[in-house]
């Protein structure tokens, strides 16, 4: 059912209200699930370092020349941190700003393009003067190690090829963490690592002295290694839960915090759909999400007081645009259905751009959801536009994400191909001016995503980031 055509600014606007247009997708649109590791808000904290700016990002050499950034070498044109070494004098550069120390579990990421060169990463203990690592990973002569220590190293895999990752590259992200339980109380600390994928563990090693972290180091031992797209946290970055929806982005929220943003009434972004070539209706989508105080730090029933806003990536060049009520997780059609299950949408064709906005009009107490389609298929652009009613909280947190219905798919995860981006996220505080979402706010998460998933770097100077699957 659409709404008779609009004359005012050339859109054509489709306009629902709850209960209409309710028919559900063939699987719920879930939320970041809580890891049941991760540190407490007291005590959380993230450590950014992508060099955008052309800076150190807080790194300082305590062995060998001084560290770089080049502006040459770079990750999808992230600059990275550039280090030469030799077993003989090896280059060793620290960080540790913003780290809290004493909590039980870690997360991180690391891009490392080392040919055929030698290079780690990995958390230290002790002082600046007298680092020891504690859980190391690394590219040795093209091959990913990983270690309690540069001295007891284990071989991962050769650094992968044919993966939607940049040439040359590698991402090896871990989790660091206290795995002992009341049945289990002598587990100790251990290192899940993932490498180019999250679908399962790679390896996991015991790290017996992690508890004792200081901060992270990058140590060279031959030729000259890059390192880029660095995140440390306490939040959860890698994941793999068999069977719940494969999902990845950016951002905070549901129970996954380490800060509350400002309360904001309105999360807006803009959205690029490049180019999509997809098997099945229903089963890849692309969303932004903004949650009241509870839906961002609660992990139980998470899918209260989580508001989304995204599309389905149809077969053909079509798109499904749909929301989700901040009740469950079910997501609501624009456009009517024949089926309850399945809805085709419109097409919109390559290099089709969307305008998103949550609101929450606090003054007539609803939520309202809108999305400007617009692409060289479509004229004039169409605007979607449905509200509910809200009387909670604003919104504390806001992430964004690429999610896979692994339910109801009849085709492997590869054969769902996409090539977009989300920029201009921002939130806008009741009576205020919209503010980007910095890096050190919108932090990676990666659940069972597979090699042929690339999310890359989060650029603060656009407030986007690029996403291909």
């Amino acid at each position: 059912m659409r709404a008779p055509a609009a004359l005012a600014i050339s859109l054509l606007l489709i306009t629902v209200s709850l209960p209409l247009f309710s028919a559900a997708p063939v699987a719920a649109h879930l939320p970041i699930p809580g890891n049941g590791y991760a540190a407490s808000t007291q005590g959380a904290f993230a450590f950014v370092s992508n060099f955008a700016d052309g800076l150190l990002d807080g790194w300082t050499s305590v062995s060998g020349t001084s560290p770089s950034v080049s502006t040459s070498t770079t990750y999808s044109g992230e600059y990275s941190l550039e280090s030469s070494g030799s077993s003989s004098l090896p280059q060793i550069d620290l960080a540790n700003t913003g780290f809290i120390t004493g909590d039980s579990f870690l997360s991180f990421q690391v891009a490392i393009d080392a040919g055929t060169a030698s290079g780690f990463f990995g958390i230290y203990s002790g002082s600046a003067s007298s680092p020891s690592a504690v859980a190391v990973v690394g590219v040795v002569s093209g091959e990913v190690v990983v270690g309690p220590n540069l001295g007891s190293l284990q071989n991962v895999e050769p650094v992968p090829g044919g993966t939607a990752y940049p040439t040359g590259w590698v991402l090896v992200s871990a989790n660091v963490y206290d795995a002992s339980t009341h049945s289990n109380p002598t587990a100790g600390w251990v290192m899940q690592v993932y490498v180019d994928q999250t679908v399962a563990v790679n390896l996991a090693v015991s790290v017996p002295s992690a508890s004792g972290y200081s901060g992270v180091m990058i140590e060279t031992t031959t030729g000259t290694v890059h390192y880029s797209d660095i995140v440390v946290s306490t939040y959860e970055i890698p994941n793999s839960i068999p069977g719940y929806n494969n999902m990845e982005g950016y951002g905070q929220g549901s129970g996954s915090v380490v800060k509350l943003l400002p309360p904001f009434t309105t999360l807006s972004a803009e959205m690029v759909l490049n180019s999509w070539d997809i098997p099945q209706v229903g089963i890849l989508s692309f969303q932004i999400n903004a949650m009241n105080y509870y839906g961002t730090v609660s992990t139980a029933h998470s899918c209260v007081g989580f508001f989304q806003l995204g599309i389905d990536l149809n077969p053909a060049g079509y798109i499904a645009p749909w929301y989700v009520t901040g009740r469950n997780c079910v997501a609501h059609y624009f456009i009517s259905s024949q089926s309850p299950h399945i809805q085709t949408g419109v097409y919109a064709g390559p290099n089709t751009h969307l305008t998103l906005s949550i609101f929450d009009d606090t003054n007539a107490k609803k939520i309202v959801f809108t999305e400007v389609v617009s692409s060289p298929a479509l004229s004039p652009p169409v605007i979607f536009s449905a509200s509910r009613p809200y009387n909670g909280t604003e919104f504390y947190g806001t992430y964004t994400q690429m999610e896979f219905q692994p339910c109801c798919n009849k085709f492997p995860i590869q054969d769902y191909k996409f090539s977009g981006q989300l920029y201009d996220i921002q939130t806008t505080q009741a009576g205020g001016t919209p503010q980007n979402l910095q890096a050190n706010y919108m932090l990676p998460f990666m659940l069972d995503a597979p090699t042929s998933w690339y999310l890359a770097y989060y650029q603060g100077s656009i407030s986007g980031y690029q996403q291909t699957a």
